[in-house]
């Protein structure tokens, strides 16, 4: 099966998945090694892992997204979904955007109800900029009939339990299930777990979720009730790289002693596996008349 596919059968299957957060095409590789069934990348980390540039500001472009997804599909084969922001626009712009992203494999595509802000401070924060329900509703459709592979999950992804009054959030979220999209991301839970409860009544489409509590996590009596399929994890590989990136190029610019890194560095083994060595020799030795 491709990815895609593999996503969909993900979703069909008993209780939830948790996304390993990745950023890049090294940490996707490094997610594939350790086992993950799904990866996603975020908006904000991805444009700060391949772009060095703030969320708050409209900085990058969707063909810089697409990038990044293309690559990270190259080397790896797990299921990729991708936070597209909102879409690079308008409804037309969202076409492109489908479509763009799926030509580089991406199994799931979410489309946010907010604009990024023009400026810092133009906000009270980065998702408060929230569209018209009409406006989020057409590029929901537009995505939806842009795809060209059936395969490709469309997803209404929304803040508005937190920018907006509950019983206006609700209908919205009402309004974003009957537009072909096929799940529903939750990107902040105000009130907790007992806001997926609402939202589950509200909806007939399955859950996504940014930061669900633990011990709701493991409550598969819960986790049934509010048909929750992925969960989206905390960036924590991002900031843990990065603080072992500024650690050693500190060591080194302070000409400290190499070996006092050495436990820290990971070994032939693993950046032989990283690189797929073993693939690639077989490869040689099939194809290659040297």
């Amino acid at each position: 099966m491709t990815p895609t596919q593999r996503f969909r059968q993900l979703l069909q299957r008993e209780g939830h998945t948790d996304a390993a957060p990745v950023f890049d095409p090294l940490s996707a590789r490094v997610a594939e090694m350790r086992g993950w069934e799904v990866m996603k990348i975020s908006g904000s980390f991805g444009k700060l892992a391949n772009l060095a540039v703030p969320d708050e500001l409209p900085l990058t472009n969707m063909s810089d997204l697409v990038d990044v997804a293309h690559r990270i599909n190259r080397v790896c084969d797990l299921p990729l979904v991708v936070d597209a922001d909102d879409g690079g626009g308008n409804a037309l712009t969202v076409r492109r955007t489908v479509r763009e992203l799926e030509a580089a494999g991406v199994a799931a595509i979410e489309i946010e109800d907010n604009a990024i802000p023009q400026c810092i401070g133009h906000a009270a924060r980065r998702h408060s900029l929230m569209l018209s329900q009409d406006e989020q509703v057409g590029k929901l459709r537009a995505a939806v009939a842009a795809r060209r592979n059936p395969d490709t999950v469309i997803v209404a992804r929304t803040f508005a339990l937190s920018e907006l009054p509950r019983d206006e959030a609700l209908a919205r979220i009402r309004a974003y299930s009957d537009t072909g999209a096929e799940a529903l991301m939750i990107a902040e839970l105000p009130r907790g777990a007992q806001d997926l409860v609402e939202v589950a009544q509200a909806t007939h489409l399955p859950l996504f979720v940014l930061g669900l509590p633990e011990q709701s996590a493991r409550d598969a009596k819960f986790i049934q009730q509010v048909r929750l399929k992925l969960r989206f994890l905390p960036h924590i590989p991002f900031r843990m790289a990065l603080k072992a990136l500024t650690e050693a190029y500190d060591h080194l610019k302070n000409q400290a002693p190499h070996d006092a890194m050495l436990s820290r560095e990971a070994d032939g083994e693993t950046i032989a596996e990283l690189s797929r060595v073993t693939e690639h020799a077989d490869w040689q030795k099939r194809f290659l008349n040297a």
